[in-house]
């Protein structure tokens, strides 16, 4: 091989060499904007759920024949019917004397609406002089208020508190993982069938491909301590 033709080889190499060198970091630069753009996405998907929850939780002032109606606290608290038929169940049997409410107030003011507008402001407010109980983070709130004739013969206005946290049937959940240098995906499926038990499982997709089955259990403390 002649000079010529060694240094016409070695440019072409050198060519080639820039040539993948620019593909190399196109892709990289690529696969950091996708990832980018997905962490921005979800971020905006999380807070936009969490403003509607949020909203959702905030103290709604509803009458007790309303509160009693499973497809009216349906659609206005946006819950799943056996939510709904639970929540309407325990109304009932509060204003049948049969279950306490959350917390009660017996409220001055001119009218019904005004009484119970003024518990719900408050709850929403986060007034601390109310009770603790009321001020509790659950998924809804339900403020009903009842006319009642006190000893005295006079009228009062009865407030009912009813806290609920919402029963959902599954769960789903998807992620990623490594294990022993191989990349997976895990996906979950969790299927609730009381307030604090559950059976779970995971398939993990990709990698060493590979499943678990779960038996969950609820609890507000670890062993009692947390």
């Amino acid at each position: 091989m002649t000079d010529e033709e060694l240094k016409a080889a070695m440019e072409r190499l050198s060519g080639t060499a820039v040539g993948w060198s620019k593909t190399k970091i196109a892709a990289c630069g690529g696969a950091i904007l996708l990832v980018l753009a997905l962490i921005c996405g979800l971020a905006w998907l999380w807070q936009k759920n969490t403003a509607h929850e949020e909203a959702l939780q905030k103290a709604a002032v509803m009458t007790a024949a309303q509160a009693a109606n499973s497809d009216y606290l349906q659609n206005e608290l946006k819950i799943s019917k056996q939510n709904a038929d639970a929540m309407a169940a325990a109304v009932k049997a509060a204003q049948a004397g049969n279950l306490a409410p959350s917390v009660t107030f017996v409220q001055t003011a001119p009218t019904v609406d005004q009484a119970a507008g003024s518990v719900a402001q408050r709850i929403n407010d986060g007034d601390k002089t109310l009770p603790s109980m009321a001020l509790e983070k659950t998924d809804r709130t339900a403020v009903v208020p009842q006319e009642v004739v006190n000893k005295d013969g006079n009228k009062e206005w009865k407030v009912d508190v009813m806290k609920v946290n919402l029963y959902r049937n599954w769960e789903w959940s998807a992620g990623y993982g490594r294990h022993g240098g191989d990349s997976y995906i895990p996906i979950g499926l969790q299927r609730n069938y009381s307030k604090d038990k559950a059976l779970a499982a995971e398939y993990h997709v990709g990698g060493k491909s590979g499943y678990e089955i779960k038996y969950v259990v609820k609890t507000d403390k670890l062993f009692g301590l947390f």
